[in-house]
């Protein structure tokens, strides 16, 4: 059975920020990504991640990208440090790995080094393929597109096109996780309920506002939100403010960062 909400339904999630909170009160969110083609994905998920209410968002990339992302978004603690990724997810931190990853050896390295650590990650781009292979993740969200999600059952994208309720089923069923089905009327389930979003439209069919989800979701998580309801309000909020947006095409994933946060405020 399919449940069907709006952000309506869901905007009491979000995390109310207390008068006298510091930045840990409202959460350490680690990132990871951000390949050298595509510095731009990490660096639009970190920003949502930030203005959505994170206190504290580390960002572990190629070191090419280091300075980039620092000259432009001091905000954004930047490293390429293997210690110090050690040293930060040695401790109770969400991580989002993957936006703006490709299947290379910086990939595999660096999921190697946090494979055994018993961390609530969200999975995204090259690092969800990681999925397949062992690991002692305690909480998983996986957040597939139409084509990522064929590969990880290992069948045609237009086979999870035409068939998205039972392909979120067998992902759940295979990887153990709670997945977040992108795409037309998202749907997202922890393996016993399957929620569908009614919020967003074509709007979103544009490069980077993935990303944006990503760092979103993700932050609420970081922000003390339940996984379940992180994934909902995030896809709501998402969507809804790309619909209700003032654009009938064109809308970029940086503006609708900015249009997420005025909702959020």
């Amino acid at each position: 059975m399919i449940i069907d909400y709006t952000f309506d339904e869901v905007k009491n999630y979000l995390p109310a920020k207390k008068t006298r909170s510091n930045k840990y009160d409202s959460g350490e969110l680690l990132l990871i990504g951000g390949d050298v083609d595509y510095p731009g994905a990490i660096i639009l998920a970190s920003q949502m991640a930030i203005k959505s209410g994170a206190g504290l968002v580390y960002l572990y990339t190629c070191s090419k990208n280091v300075i980039k992302v620092l000259d432009k978004h001091p905000e954004i603690i930047a490293f390429d440090s293997k210690d110090r990724l050690l040293e930060i997810i040695s401790r109770d931190i969400t991580v989002l790995a993957g936006p703006g990853t490709k299947d290379n050896n910086w990939t595999k390295e660096t999921f190697d080094l946090i494979k055994n650590k018993p961390l609530t990650i969200i999975l995204d781009a090259a690092f969800m393929k990681k999925i397949k292979l062992e690991n002692s993740f305690t909480t998983r969200i996986l957040l597939p597109h139409e084509g990522e999600a064929a590969r990880l059952l290992g069948i045609q994208s237009s086979e999870v096109k035409d068939n998205r309720l039972d392909s979120i089923k067998s992902i759940n069923d295979k990887y153990d996780s709670i997945v977040v089905l992108k795409g037309y009327r998202t749907l997202i389930s922890d393996g016993k309920n399957i929620y569908r979003c009614l919020d967003g439209d074509s709007k979103l069919s544009t490069a980077g506002t993935g990303d944006i989800l990503a760092g979103l979701i993700s932050s609420l998580l970081a922000q003390g939100v339940k996984p379940m309801d992180s994934c909902k309000l995030g896809v709501a909020i998402h969507g809804y403010c790309a619909e209700k947006s003032n654009f009938k095409s064109g809308l970029m994933p940086s503006e609708l960062i900015n249009l997420i946060r005025d909702r959020i405020n």
